[in-house]
């Protein structure tokens, strides 16, 4: 295993409890060992050069010991990022860093506190997103539980202007789902970049909360609990970003994507990627787990430089393969493969089963008869053993040029309930219909993200798509034909399978402009579905009055409480919402419906109010003839006259939320202080 958190090569006790002591990465190691420092590609790590670093897109980042930024320049940041722990500062000592200077590694000193919680550091230069990583680490060596408060300031030299979430939020104290961090705006003297925090998954439960200082600082907090041994990690990222001309939704979207979680999760290492506390909310064996495992890794055996016969649990021996094609004959059809495209085989001894299994280096696993004629293996130290696929137990190969990423040049990745992963070409039709307590849900593969098991191996599957929905469904008995690398045309059952991976999982871009720029329903159980609200006219009964609202005029519903109402002289228990309205009204009460009309994909769901827990609608198209008239009265803010002033700040914010997006691009072309003053105070009662 590679260990992450020793920065010297000194004889240290690893505990073998349930999160282990923090060797390099926080992870549990079952005996002493003889370590040197290694980084989390295996390279051994150095003395750290401390100092500037600068990315691609021009940015220079100042790193000090203890991982805070330090200020170059104009920049607006004074001192950045410098990290708490229940108030306590935290502080480094022996700095290393990755051998290609890209990546430190900041041992904490002990806490006066908290002696037995571990604390590390590690920063790592993003050339290409334009910003640094933070992997926070938290190891508690202690015999108790301990709660943190884990606290990342900055200050910034100057007054900053405002700040927004990925959403468009004006100065939130707490981030919503799907918000996943903030970009802040300097004052009119400072910088001409932006700074932009990426502080959590869009769906991840652990969201920080976010303080201003007098709009000199920022405080993000996160709350942590830790049984004795156990492990977090909390991930943020930091970029200088040019400061936009708009921020709409999707220019938002943009320019938050390059530090966002959907693309740096992939490059978490993944020996500390399932301990990220902040990270993608995936159920278990969903796709953040379930692409790096079921492969090679499973067998047992450390892969090397050199090919490895294993034999039981203990017998290992080293040299080669030798060979010539193998012949795969099975239920999707016959095939030969040449030796150099696996990367393993599983024989009659190796399998629970009996049956023969073969992996090969782009990622597939297909069970089937094998014939392998003339397979042999020459060990590193003399003789040669004839293989035979029957007794053979597990022949692992060694790394080479020949592996790849599994969705690499495919369509998609299959995996069936069996372990075998097939891939498949580009343009099938792959099809299928999933069923919902609310509606029939299409599920077609150009517009899939990630299939994969509800919970364990149960028959429910949880699908996310493109528009932003990600539900549970349940398959209906369907066969699609698709066509495997391999085998070519193959006929699918829908009971069997288990995942399909897509290539946007590693590709979000698309995604990223798509996701809820409609509007979107959020159920219980940590669905969301996207489409269009069937119902024009909502009726809302609040303080014994019905109120019959527009749909369109709503902004947000969230479900606030229970109530018992009186229905045919009986008492329910109904949920009560706060509905937001886009002119910034707020109406609080319970909606006189049974169900909730929704035009999902093609299809009507009738949707029970009881389930619903939140609406998000997308913003309203504004006409010219409010845009302009937004204008004016931005223009008015400016005039000598106070009442003129005041009349034209009272108007704006009778816009509501209408105005917020007109509002935010006028706030960051502003040079005048009390125009800049006035659009603030508007945005800030709109929050």
């Amino acid at each position: 295993m590679r260990r992450y958190f020793q920065t010297l090569p000194i004889r240290i006790l690893l505990l073998s409890a349930a999160g282990g002591a923090l060797g390099s990465t926080g992870l549990a190691q079952e005996k002493p060992v003889e370590s040197t420092a290694q980084s989390p590609e295996g390279e051994r790590l150095i003395p750290a050069a401390i100092g500037i670093r600068t990315d691609k897109r021009g940015n220079s980042w100042n790193v000090e010991p203890n991982g805070t930024i330090g200020r170059i320049g104009s920049t607006m940041v004074n001192s950045g990022l410098d990290l708490t722990i229940n108030d306590e500062k935290f502080v480094g000592f022996q700095p290393m860093m990755t051998a290609d200077a890209k990546e430190f590694v900041l041992r904490g000193r002990r806490l006066d506190s908290m002696p037995g919680l571990q604390v590390q550091r590690r920063i790592r230069l993003m050339e290409e997103a334009g910003g640094l990583r933070y992997a926070e680490m938290f190891y508690n060596g202690s015999a108790d539980p301990v709660t943190l408060n884990v606290g990342l300031a900055t200050n910034f030299s100057g007054n900053y202007k405002t700040f927004l979430t990925d959403r468009g939020r004006t100065e939130p104290v707490v981030l919503d789902s799907p918000e996943t961090g903030i970009v802040v705006l300097p004052g009119s003297s400072q910088s001409t970049k932006a700074f932009l925090f990426t502080l959590a998954a869009p769906q991840s439960e652990r969201k920080p909360t976010i303080s201003a200082q007098s709009r000199y600082g920022l405080n993000f907090q996160y709350r942590l609990d830790l049984s004795p041994g156990e492990t977090a990690v909390i991930v943020h990222n930091v970029a200088q970003v040019v400061i936009p001309r708009n921020f709409d939704r999707r220019t938002l979207l943009k320019l938050f994507r390059p530090v966002s979680f959907s693309e740096t999760e992939k490059h978490f290492d993944p020996e500390w990627s399932h301990r990220v506390v902040n990270a993608s909310g995936i159920p278990e064996g969903g796709r953040q787990r379930g692409l790096p495992t079921g492969g090679v890794e499973t067998l047992g055996v450390e892969r090397g430089t050199r090919d490895v016969l294993a034999i039981g649990e203990e017998t290992r021996l080293v040299g080669s393969a030798e060979g010539g094609e193998l012949a795969l004959l099975g239920e999707y059809g016959d095939a030969s493969l040449a030796l150099e495209e696996v990367a393993a085989i599983v024989g009659g001894m190796g399998s629970p089963g009996g049956e023969p299994r073969m992996y090969l280096r782009d990622g597939q696993i297909f069970t089937a008869n094998i014939e392998a004629p003339g397979l042999a293996f020459a060990q590193a130290g003399g003789g040669k053993l004839d293989l035979d696929i029957e007794t053979l137990d597990r022949l692992v190969m060694a790394t080479g040029d020949g592996e790849s990423d599994p969705l690499e040049d495919f369509a998609a990745l299959i995996e069936t309930r069996r372990g075998d992963r097939l891939k498949i070409e580009g343009g099938t039709a792959l099809e299928f219909t999933g069923i919902t307590p609310w509606g029939e849900l299409p599920i077609a593969l150009d517009d899939l993200i990630w299939l994969g098991p509800a919970a364990g191996d149960s028959l429910g599957h949880r699908a996310e798509l493109t528009d932003g929905t990600s539900c549970l469904v349940l398959l209906s008995s369907q066969e699609a034909r698709i066509n495997l690398d391999v085998f070519g045309d193959y006929t699918l059952e829908a009971n069997q399978l288990k995942s399909i991976f897509t290539r946007k999982l590693s590709d979000r871009s698309h995604f990223g402009e798509n996701v809820y720029l409609d509007t979107v329903v959020h159920l219980n159980g940590k669905q969301r579905v996207a489409g269009k609200i069937g119902d024009t006219v909502l009726p809302i009964v609040s303080g014994g009055g019905r109120i019959e609202t527009a749909t369109n005029e709503i902004r947000r519903i969230e479900r606030v409480e229970e109530a018992a109402v009186s229905v045919g002289g009986l008492p329910v228990e109904t949920p009560t919402f706060r509905i937001e309205r886009w002119d910034g009204g707020i109406v609080t009460g319970y909606l006189a419906l049974d169900v909730l009309s929704m035009k999902v994909r093609g299809r009507t769901w009738s949707i029970p109010i009881q389930d619903i827990e939140r609406i998000e609608t997308s913003s309203p198209s504004l006409t010219a003839e409010v845009l302009g008239k937004i204008g004016q009265l931005v223009e008015r803010l400016g005039a000598d006259d106070w009442a003129t002033r005041e009349d034209a700040t009272r108007e704006l914010g009778a816009f509501g939320y209408l105005a917020r997006t007109p509002l935010q691009r006028e706030l960051s072309a502003a040079t005048d202080p009390e125009v800049s003053r006035r659009i603030e105070r508007v945005l800030a009662e709109l929050n």
